[in-house]
């Protein structure tokens, strides 16, 4: 028994002593291809949203960050983690208290045979001292808490960023599709105004004895669809105004007139600089963040290694001390200590080994999540570059459908004022140009909110 207990106590000193294995996931990501859309001469630049020339979404995106709750309790974060650094740094110097005090006592005169009656056995004591304890550092135990204190701090700081990132991102999306849904409302009364007067025209041709009134039911029939769905894209424009309110903090009667007159689509179609995978690696501060809650867990290793040696102090007192306060501060009441000691834990239950398997385990599922963003960091880029070249193309050929859909309203109503040809086909061409125009715009907030993702992607603020 005793045999098999040393045998399982010796694997396990080996278990937890072993060396650390690193399980970086091992980086190797085809570098982006350049091609006209996307440039990998350079990283982009920050702040990337100033390049829209939009200054009603540059107001927007800084109250965001001065009002956003999630943005407070990120700062929150470091300002709590930069405490638990300076806590860990505090142990660097020693630990100095002040004592002051006073203390009687009466001793009993009845102890032994000989008790001196007249004797005084009241006592007094004033104590003035400043006690000092430090722990010299020399297996590095403080150094290791200092280390993993400092790099949660900083990862701290990239969460902080990764919150800006996603805040400003969020925005411009609302803040598109906003633009969307006044582009989609302005379309829908142009063509309300089209269709009011191929309305008009048919109702001539009708009294004129050269068009039915089934004519005249259609054209109506095509108006007042397309008149309907304007309450509706106006109920989802001052929806839309409310979420983006409620994003920055602001009731939305605050900002309803300054976002309530319609506008263009910020810009998005631009060479985007997409740099390189390695670059992007470091410039997405999840990415950071994951990396430095690695390094702080391996550090909590090596801080619970040092657990196992021991320590060394040095405990020191200087004070005054006396029976009578008029003279507890002469030379005479001076009192000073200094004890170097050593305290070594030899058995706590094994815990100190406990401790050390679950810094190990810690420091195994950092290392873990951090493979995890890499990977999903790489996916993400690339399905933003791809759906946004998608977008693109998608645009080009919209436009063109769009051209042409006008086209076809034009000649099949010039066809029809000349009698030449069914009024059914002025029907299908308005709801077609209609239905291709509404595509365009969608297709261009769409193509807006692309970009928008790419650059969260690629950890742009």
């Amino acid at each position: 028994m005793r045999f098999r207990v040393s045998l399982l106590l010796i694997l396990n000193i080996f278990t937890v002593f072993g060396k650390d294995d690193d399980a970086f996931i091992d980086i190797d990501f085809p570098q982006f291809k350049s091609d006209s859309v996307f440039s990998t001469s350079v990283m982009p630049a920050d702040n990337w949203w100033r390049e829209f020339n939009d200054p009603i979404l540059d107001s927007l995106i800084v109250l965001a960050i001065n009002n956003n709750q999630d943005i407070y309790a990120a700062y929150d974060n470091i300002t709590a983690a930069r405490a638990s650094y300076r806590i860990a740094q505090s142990a660097f110097y020693p630990s100095i208290t002040l004592e002051r005090g006073w203390s009687t006592s009466k001793s009993s005169r009845n102890l032994d045979d000989a008790t001196n009656y007249d004797g005084d056995v009241t006592q007094s004591n004033w104590l003035f001292a400043l006690n000092a304890s430090w722990e010299i550092d020399i297996f590095g135990r403080i150094r290791a808490a200092a280390k993993s204190a400092k790099y949660g701090y900083e990862a701290e700081i990239e969460l902080y960023n990764a919150a800006i990132i996603s805040l400003t991102a969020d925005m411009v999306t609302y803040y598109g599709s906003l633009r969307t849904m006044q582009q989609q409302l302005i379309v829908a009364v142009k063509n309300i105004d089209s269709q009011k007067e191929i309305l008009n025209i048919t109702e001539k041709r009708y009294y004129a004895g050269l068009a039915s009134q089934l004519d005249i039911a259609q054209a109506k029939s095509v108006y007042y669809s397309t008149k309907a769905s304007v309450p509706v894209l106006q109920s989802s424009i001052d929806k839309q105004i409310n979420t983006i309110a409620m994003l920055v903090g602001e009731f939305p009667q605050n900002i309803y007139d300054h976002l309530a007159v319609p506008s263009n689509i910020p810009k998005y179609i631009d060479i985007v600089a997409i740099g390189n995978s390695s670059e992007m690696l470091t410039k997405r501060p999840d990415v950071a963040a994951a990396l430095l809650k690695s390094k702080s867990a391996k550090e909590g290793i090596t801080g619970a290694k040092r657990n196992f040696s021991p320590q060394f102090y040095v405990d020191g007192s200087f004070g005054f001390q006396g029976q009578d306060l008029n003279r507890t501060f002469k030379n005479n009441s001076i009192t000073y200590s200094l004890t170097p000691r050593i305290s070594w834990n030899i058995f706590q239950g094994a815990s100190n080994f406990n401790a050390l398997k679950k810094s190990k385990a810690e420091y195994d599922s950092s290392v873990r999540n951090y493979n995890s963003v890499v990977l999903k960091a790489a996916e993400e880029v690339s399905s933003a570059m791809s759906a946004y070249k998608g977008r693109i193309k998608q645009i080009v050929s919209l436009r063109e459908l769009v051209i042409q859909g006008e086209l076809m309203l034009s000649l099949s109503l010039d066809l029809y004022k000349r009698g030449l040809s069914d009024f059914q086909n002025v029907l299908d061409a308005q709801r077609s140009l209609l239905e291709y125009q509404n595509s365009l715009v969608a297709a261009e907030g769409n193509a807006l909110t692309a970009l928008v993702n790419l650059y969260r992607a690629l950890g742009c603020y």
